[in-house]
């Protein structure tokens, strides 16, 4: 696991400042910026590779109705099925990821033909929805194991329990990048940029080590 407070209290030092109560009463750079920058590290992280991953099962699907809202935390899908209703016979539907150009070279009426849903699309309706087809006949439940964004990196909330702990100085990195990026009298474009190359190289170590995002 991974605290953004550890990476705070290592960079507030090398930013030039005595402690956490010097920053916030004098700082070019404030704490509540600092976290947003490990927060955009994060959720750079949650494209960039497929190390927040989870199971949702948080989506009922209900008979006739073929298009859901995907959750508020969700990237991108790795794999679906539709799991039966409590208490109805069934199996579990898995389902193939399917682009919406597909499904109209499998069939021209793809939005209204019903049947067991045997594939989704999350390019066939707006932004932020997954497509079920055949449109589902029965309902029962979408789960997915899909990348997640993590929850946003704040004080008080600065635990990231998917990031192992040998991944501390990614967000110490971030947080000195930004830092020494902003604009101020105490800006260090040339630093900014060095710390934003050893970002990248922890990106094609994580990568390598978790696979890459999709």
């Amino acid at each position: 696991m991974v605290d953004a407070l550890n990476s705070l209290n290592d960079a507030i030092y090398r930013l030039g400042f005595q402690s956490l109560a010097d920053c916030a009463a004098n700082g070019y750079v404030t704490p509540p910026e600092l976290y947003q920058f490990a927060d955009d590290a994060a959720k750079h992280l949650s494209y960039q590779v497929g190390i927040f991953t989870g199971l949702d099962t948080s989506m009922p699907v209900t008979a006739g109705v073929g298009v859901y809202s995907l959750p508020a935390d969700h990237v991108f899908t790795l794999l679906a099925w539709v799991a039966p209703q409590a208490g109805v016979g069934g199996s579990i539907q898995l389902l193939r990821a399917t682009p919406v150009g597909n499904l109209f070279a499998l069939d021209n009426t793809w939005a209204t033909t019903a049947g067991e849903s045997k594939r989704y699309s999350l390019d066939a309706g707006s932004v932020g929805t997954i497509t079920l087809y055949p449109v589902p006949i029965t309902s029962g439940t979408l789960e997915q194991i899909c990348q997640q964004f993590p929850g946003t990196v704040a004080a008080g909330a600065s635990q990231l329990a998917a990031m192992p702990s040998v991944l501390q100085d990614y967000l110490t990195y971030a947080m000195l990048a930004g830092g020494r990026g902003k604009e101020s009298d105490s800006a260090l474009p040339e630093m900014a940029a060095h710390f934003g190359q050893r970002l990248n190289l922890y990106d094609q170590l994580i990568e390598h080590l978790w696979g890459p995002g999709q």
